[in-house]
């Protein structure tokens, strides 16, 4: 009966499909001292503990804004427990982690600085800090009235959420370029409608935009680990290893994957999405076109 449902939901969207994308915009910088100050805390290691961590080390613009580990790793060596997702385009996301604990920039950067294992930073310290360095107590000063911890924050999800990847090809395939995509990498998009991918991966970043549960299918032969996804926050059965459905912008550049970082190829990740969430086994030369398709997502990487 769910399976059912699934195709009928999957059909749905298939015929609405190319309506559920659309391009990455090109945000304009409106205050630039405040992005400059953001850019400057972002990648500053002395606001972490050890003065060796910065937001920067899990988010490496060259790697996607991922920072290629199976999971990231904070002051003094401590390791997380899950994948670093990528900074990039995250101001559209539903969430800016994988069980929505934080949903804005603001409240993520924050928590990233105050956690023990990430980089375990002190507010007032930090801001002494600040007053102490001449360039960034002036640029503090000229962009706040108000010296204050919840402004390191301001400013740092400032910067962050004008890190976009305009003009992947496939963006300009949405916009009526044709030739932007060969003939395999459109046969890829097709079946990437066809198959259902699309209806999880969809809108401004291919994904990002919905939770959902990791597992319809296959349940005996999926590998989970303890991660219970957002039963950790609401403490609601129904939640259990529910996560947020992951953007694909860039995604060829984002290895390894998953939520805990266990696959390391792309083509391998798309074979276990369908097998689990959509319950089909897909023949390797679909899935190797879908592949095709995925890295036409890849952007303009920031060039900070």
């Amino acid at each position: 009966m769910i399976k059912l449902i699934l195709v009928i939901v999957i059909s749905f969207i298939i015929v609405l499909a190319d309506p559920l994308f659309s391009i990455i915009p090109k945000l304009k910088i409106e205050n630039k001292d405040k992005y400059n100050l953001g850019k400057k805390l972002f990648f500053d290691q002395n606001l972490s503990s050890s003065k060796s961590v910065a937001c920067a080390n899990c988010h490496i613009f060259e790697l996607g804004g991922a920072d290629g580990n199976r999971v990231s790793y904070g002051v003094y060596g401590k390791a997380g427990i899950i994948n670093s997702p990528s900074i990039f385009n995250t101001k559209f996301n539903i969430a800016q982690d994988w069980v929505g604990e934080c949903t804005t920039v603001k409240d993520r950067s924050k928590m990233a600085f105050l956690s023990k294992i990430e980089m375990a930073g002190d507010v007032k310290e930090t801001l002494k800090y600040i007053k102490s360095n001449k360039s960034l107590n002036n640029l503090f000063q000229k962009v706040y009235n108000d010296f204050n911890g919840d402004n390191i924050f301001d400013a740092i999800a400032y910067y962050v959420e004008h890190l976009t990847t305009p003009n992947s090809r496939f963006d300009k395939f949405l916009q009526g370029d044709t030739k932007a995509l060969n003939e395999n990498e459109k046969k890829g998009y097709r079946l990437f409608k066809d198959y259902g991918c699309v209806s999880c991966h969809n809108g401004v970043n291919i994904g990002g935009n919905l939770y959902q549960k990791f597992g319809i299918f296959n349940k005996d032969e999926i590998k989970r680990d303890d991660n219970l996804g957002r039963y950790q926050i609401t403490k609601k059965e129904y939640d259990k290893y529910v996560l947020k459905v992951p953007s694909l912008r860039n995604v060829s550049k984002t290895a390894p994957y998953m939520y805990n970082g266990r696959i390391t190829k792309l083509k391998d990740v798309i074979k276990e999405m369908a097998k689990h969430q959509l319950g089909i086994d897909i023949p390797l030369k679909d899935i190797l076109s879908i592949e095709s398709f995925l890295k036409t997502l890849d952007g303009d990487i920031p060039n900070d």
